[in-house]
């Protein structure tokens, strides 16, 4: 057996025919109603592998039950599923913002239900494996950032240095994909060369592109402060997790501005700038600060424009990568929000040395959330 899953259904004949399929290669603890699920959830010391509950069970609602669990915490430690009479229940949307990952529903079918409860138990398998290696690492790496800010000096090939350690800090916490950074960084060069060549009058240095390609690195240095459960979490995030999930902006100044003594006043501002505000957007509707148009520093309008681009092209736990061509047209037809008029003709421009990128360096596999029915 692989494992125990926890079935609470106050229908018999529903749950003989959940118990039948899923029992062929799990342990069926089985609870004909919440409380009973509720007790055993609390006194099972060794966990369940899923929890499979029938979503408008009586008295107390399946949905209570997730809420329930939710507030003690563990709906982010194993793969909540729900049986419901047909796929337009109306709860489902509330269930998936508390943390459902998946839903069965009528007829029942044994495949169905087996492929449905196998995917998603191994899809938190690879999850908390990788949490736990994570544990290990964290330390680490904040070991790595404290060196570093005894040992970097202010000169310039130290700066590069710096950048390069903290950028495998990016890498290790990224886990979705560990050439990320790599393809940013010649992003941003490429970006930057076309744009200093259509708009020669804008300001933009050789030196200025050097530092913001390096910098750029650190765009998301902020997400190692984000907690396991939200950044390893295959489910839908809620909206308080999401908004947690988006202060890696700001999480990152502050780890940048602790370590600002070790470098070069201009690798700092770089550095600072682009983490805060890689994700604004041209039109205000971007985040942290809602900045809008050239408000936005040039660097971090750089980043944010190739930052988009790589997130189209690489796979991620919740979607496939889009074709290199369907990056480009939702970038250049406004789909991904609003950029700088300029840059968009640099990025225009840049469209070939991009895709010869993506084939260069690749991406790495993405932690795939198993195969769709």
């Amino acid at each position: 057996m692989k494992g125990q899953v926890l079935i609470i259904n106050d229908d018999k004949v529903e749950m003989a025919a959940l118990n039948r399929a899923i029992s062929e290669d799990y342990r069926c603890v089985l609870a004909m109603s919440v409380n009973d699920g509720v007790k055993y959830l609390a006194s099972n010391e060794d966990g369940f592998s899923a929890v499979v509950i029938k979503l408008d069970i009586k008295p107390m609602s399946g949905l209570r039950f997730i809420q329930i669990a939710a507030e003690n915490n563990k709906i982010a430690s194993m793969p909540f599923i729900v049986t419901v009479e047909n796929d337009d229940d109306v709860e489902l949307d509330e269930c998936f913002e508390l943390g459902v990952v998946d839903y069965i529903s009528k007829p029942f079918v044994n495949a169905r239900i087996k492929r449905c409860v196998d995917r998603n138990i191994s899809v938190f398998e690879k999850f908390k494996a990788i949490g736990d290696t994570i544990d290990g690492q964290n330390a680490n790496l904040q070991k790595t950032i404290d060196d570093l800010k005894k040992e970097v000096d202010s000169a310039i090939d130290r700066q590069a240095a710096l950048l390069e350690a903290l950028g495998t800090v990016v890498e290790y916490r990224n886990l979705e994909d560990v050439n990320h950074v790599r393809r940013i960084k010649k992003f941003t060069e490429i970006l930057g060369k076309h744009y200093m060549e259509i708009f020669p009058d804008a300001g933009l240095t050789e030196e200025d592109l050097l530092i913001y390609s390096r910098a750029s690195i650190m765009h998301d240095i902020g997400k190692i402060c984000i907690p396991d459960s939200i950044m390893l979490k295959p489910g839908k995030l809620t909206d308080e997790e999401f908004e947690f999930m988006r202060s890696h902006t700001t999480k990152g100044v502050e780890l940048l501005k602790a370590i600002e003594h070790c470098w070069d006043s201009k690798y700092t501002k770089a550095a600072e700038d682009i983490c805060r505000w890689h994700h604004e957007r041209f039109d205000g509707r971007g985040y942290p600060d809602r900045l809008e148009g050239d408000k936005i520093p040039i660097s971090a309008q750089l980043v944010s424009i190739v930052d988009t681009y790589d997130a189209l092209v690489s796979d991620r736990v919740y979607k496939k990568a889009y074709t290199k061509q369907e990056a480009f047209k939702m970038i250049t037809g406004g789909e991904c929000g609003e950029f700088s008029p300029q840059l968009m003709e640099a990025f225009r421009q840049s469209r070939q040395e991009f895709e010869d990128v993506v084939d260069e360096i690749g991406s790495n596999e993405s932690l795939s959330a198993g195969e769709e029915e």
